[in-house]
C-alpha cells in the first residue's frame, strides 16, 4: 500500500523507474564500509563478526561442496567471492553496478586472488549458457533485482542438473515495520548534486521502495529555509520521516526544484513465499540453515569468558570453518534465512 508521501511524488511528479544498482550501490564507495575480515581488515580473534564471517563463508562453501565452478550473484565489495575461491577452481560474480564490479576487481588484484572473475550483468539477464555452473551463491542478493522470481529462474537455467544454490535472504518474516511502515528521508550533496531521498519498507505485501529526487541545487540556494532543511536531512543519513516536518507541504515547496525523479521497487519473500517460488521454479532438497550459527556465538563468549580467544588465533580459521560446516550439516527441511536448493539431476 503507497504512503501518502510517496502518493504524491507519483501523483505530481514525473518518475523513472530504475534499479537498486544506481540509485544504491553505484553510490558507494564500500557496499560493507570497509568492516570486512581479509578483505579490509586483519582477522581479529576477539571479533565476534570475524569469527561469523568464517562460519558464513564456510557454510557458502559447504553447501555447494564438490563443485569446480560457481557462481555468485551480487557480489558486493567481492563477498564472498573472495572469502571462497581457494575452496574452488573458479569463482564469476555478477554484479550490475559498473562501480561495484570495479572495486571487486581491485580487491582481488589487491589480494592477488586470480581465480575469481567479476562480470558486469544483471541476473535477470545472464548471458552464460544453460547448465554453465556447478553451482551458485547469492548473499542477500536475489531480492534486490527488478524481478526476484526471474532471478531465480535464471539461476536454476545456468545451474548444471544436480547443482545447488546457496542463499541468504532478507527475510520478511522477521522485519516488522512500525506503524504502516518503516520510512526514511535523507539527503546527499556531493559536489554540485543535491539529491532528495525517500525510501519506504511494508511487510504486507513485503516490498521497498526508494526515491531520489534529483534537485535544482543552484535554484535552491535561493531558499533559505528548503535549503537549511535539506541541509539538515544531509548530516544525518537515513533519518526517520517526520511527516510534521517533512509533509506534503514540504513536497509541495520543492517541486519546482526537482530536475528528475527516479525510483526503484522491490518485491521481498518471506520464508512461505520463498518456498513456494523455488517449488515451482523446479528446485527440489529445499532446506534451511540457522544463519545466526548460535553454537559459534555461544563458543565464543564461552572463550572470551575464559581467557581462551589468544589462545584459539592459531586455529580460529580452522575453528570457524567447522562451524560453518556443522551449521549446514544441521539444515531442517524448511525455509529459513539462509536457503539451499537443488536442481534434480539428470
Amino acid at each position: 500500500m503507497e504512503s501518502r508521501i510517496e502518493n504524491w511524488i507519483k501523483t505530481h511528479l514525473s518518475c523513472v523507474r530504475t534499479t537498486s544498482a544506481e540509485l544504491t550501490y553505484e553510490r558507494m564507495d564500500s557496499q560493507a564500509n570497509y568492516s570486512l575480515p581479509v578483505i579490509y581488515q586483519p582477522l581479529d580473534v576477539n571479533n565476534k563478526s570475524h569469527w561469523y564471517d568464517i562460519a558464513i563463508c564456510s557454510a557458502f562453501s559447504y553447501a555447494v561442496r564438490g563443485s569446480r565452478i560457481i557462481l555468485d550473484v551480487g557480489p558486493g565489495d567481492g563477498w564472498p567471492s573472495l572469502r571462497v575461491a581457494h575452496n574452488f577452481e573458479k569463482v564469476v560474480g555478477i554484479d550490475p553496478s559498473h562501480r561495484r564490479v570495479s572495486i571487486q576487481r581491485e580487491n582481488a588484484r589487491r589480494l592477488g586472488i586470480r581465480n575469481v572473475e567479476f562480470l558486469e550483468m544483471d541476473v535477470i539477464n545472464m548471458s552464460f549458457p544453460d547448465n554453465s555452473f556447478d553451482g551458485v551463491i547469492a548473499a542477500s542478493s536475489i531480492e534486490q533485482s527488478n524481478n526476484p522470481l526471474l532471478a531465480l529462474e535464471e539461476v536454476f537455467r545456468v545451474l548444471k542438473p544436480g547443482g545447488k544454490l546457496a542463499m541468504v535472504f532478507e527475510n520478511y518474516d522477521h522485519y516488522i515495520p512500525s506503524n504502516d511502515g518503516d520510512a526514511l528521508l535523507w539527503a546527499e550533496i556531493i559536489a554540485n548534486e543535491c539529491i532528495l531521498f525517500y525510501s519506504l519498507k511494508e511487510k504486507n505485501p513485503p516490498r521497498e521502495v526508494k526515491y531520489a529526487l534529483f534537485l535544482d541545487a543552484e535554484w535552491l540556494m535561493q531558499e533559505h529555509d528548503l535549503r537549511r532543511k535539506i541541509n539538515e536531512l544531509s548530516e544525518k543519513k537515513y533519518s526517520p520521516y517526520n511527516d510534521e516536518r517533512f509533509g506534503t507541504s514540504f513536497f509541495e515547496r520543492l517541486a519546482p526544484f526537482v530536475i528528475q525523479t527516479k525510483y526503484y521497487e522491490l518485491s521481498h519473500f518471506t520464508s512461505n513465499l520463498l518456498q513456494e517460488t523455488l517449488s515451482k521454479t523446479g528446485f527440489i532438497n529445499i532446506r534451511g540453515v540457522d544463519v545466526n550459527i548460535p553454537q559459534l556465538s555461544s563458543f565464543f563468549d564461552i572463550a572470551k569468558n575464559e581467557g581462551k580467544l589468544e589462545s584459539l588465533e592459531p586455529m580460529m580459521e580452522t575453528i570457524g570453518e567447522i562451524f560453518g560446516i556443522m551449521a549446514v550439516e544441521s539444515s531442517v527441511p524448511m525455509v529459513l534465512d539462509f536457503v539451499i536448493a537443488q536442481k534434480p539431476p539428470l
